[in-house]
């Protein structure tokens, strides 16, 4: 059985409303990109720009029909490869690669002509990468002879682009790109896959000028300095990177760190808002001082004119803990040497004790506060 096969190429796009916004888009202002060696811009304009740069490089069609009921025989032709080269230089033609495919005819036999028969298209490049390709099924059909036959005289075959198409990033080791969300911030990062016969990374056709993506380019140079480029699919220009530089410091929360060599340590709302604030919120913050010399402490803490009992001190490098009681002065008094030590206020807040159940973990249930005398940390 013979059966000749067409394809088409399928083009979703209106070819005047995307010219005309194309022209809008490279026709922006941009400000002009160091010379780096890496593009000033990308071909990722419009799905139709990635369409005309793949068709530059079809190389070969290649043919292929199937089915389940085939019977292998020496005359069958079921698989056809096709060289394609311009007929002008250069200039490569939907048109001709049409032709070329439609002069593609098929030979088989087939033990049930109930089966699905299959055939598929693929348009590669020299690499072997497919550039478009499409698939179509169908099934014979009796003739008025009770003969069974093609469905129709030519079979035509839907050709798409591919999903991801190659894209030349001249130098460039690494391509990545960023999806932004609504609000323009970074949800995905990934890197490109890089066809490693030609060097090209495979940028997906479904990104192509879209203005929440991000595509950023490295070349990873011999020296050890990274040079990198960004661009932006909307206009395929490049966009200024920002150097930046700051400082940052840690804050600890429920601790609080007295300068060094304070001899008088007084903590209350009115000197420290973050004493007050954690006194609020019904914890007592640990106190850490440090001394480089030999001193005679004083330590008093209040929250609005309840008066702290006493304070446990120990250095950071022993494991006991020292009670030191406050006085008639309001200030609990004792000589430390040199070293690091960590304060515990005693008096100003009371635990609120929890029962738990094994249903309910972290859920527990508020039972009577301690009495004013309770120790909480020996």
């Amino acid at each position: 059985m013979n059966i000749k096969i067409k394809s088409y190429l399928l083009y979703a796009h209106s070819v005047l409303l995307t010219f005309i916004f194309s022209l809008g888009a490279f026709a922006q202002a941009v400000t002009q990109p160091p010379n780096d060696g890496l593009p000033v811009t990308l071909p990722i304009t419009s799905l139709e720009v990635m369409i005309s740069n793949a068709k530059r490089q079809v190389s070969k069609v290649t043919a292929h029909v199937w089915s389940r009921g085939f019977v292998n025989s020496p005359e069958s032709v079921t698989y056809v490869e096709k060289k394609y080269s311009p007929s002008v230089p250069n200039q490569p033609d939907f048109a001709e690669l049409t032709a070329l495919v439609s002069m593609t005819e098929f030979q088989f036999e087939t033990r049930n002509p109930n089966d699905d028969i299959n055939v598929m298209f693929k348009y590669v490049n020299k690499a072997g990468r497919e550039m478009f390709s499409g698939g179509q099924s169908f099934k014979l059909v009796k003739d008025s002879n009770g003969n069974y036959v093609a469905p129709s005289s030519e079979i035509k075959v839907k050709i798409w682009p591919s999903g991801d198409l190659p894209i030349e990033v001249m130098n460039a080791d690494s391509v990545e790109i960023d999806l932004l969300n609504e609000r323009g911030e970074t949800t995905e990062t990934r890197y490109l896959d890089r066809d490693q016969a030609t060097g090209e990374f495979m940028y997906p056709t479904w990104l192509a000028g879209q203005q929440n993506v991000l595509v950023t380019a490295y070349d990873y140079r011999d020296d050890g300095t990274t040079v990198k480029a960004v661009y932006i699919p909307f206009t395929g220009a490049r966009l200024p990177t920002m150097t930046r530089s700051m400082r940052v410091s840690s804050v600890y929360k429920d601790v609080i760190i007295v300068p060094v060599d304070t001899a008088r340590v007084i903590l209350s709302p009115a000197v420290n808002g973050d004493f007050a604030r954690t006194i609020y919120e019904g914890r007592s913050p640990l106190v850490q001082v440090s001394y480089t010399k030999d001193t005679k402490v004083g330590l008093s803490a209040e929250y609005f004119g309840q008066m702290a009992r006493g304070f446990w001190v120990r250095r950071a490098d022993v494991l006991g803990w020292s009670y030191h009681q406050v006085i008639n002065s309001k200030l609990a008094e004792f000589t430390v040497s040199p070293g690091v030590y960590d304060v515990v206020i005693d008096g100003l807040v009371n635990v609120s004790q929890q029962t738990f159940s094994n249903s309910s973990l972290g859920k527990g249930s508020f039972i009577s506060s301690p009495s004013d005398d309770q120790v909480v940390l020996k």
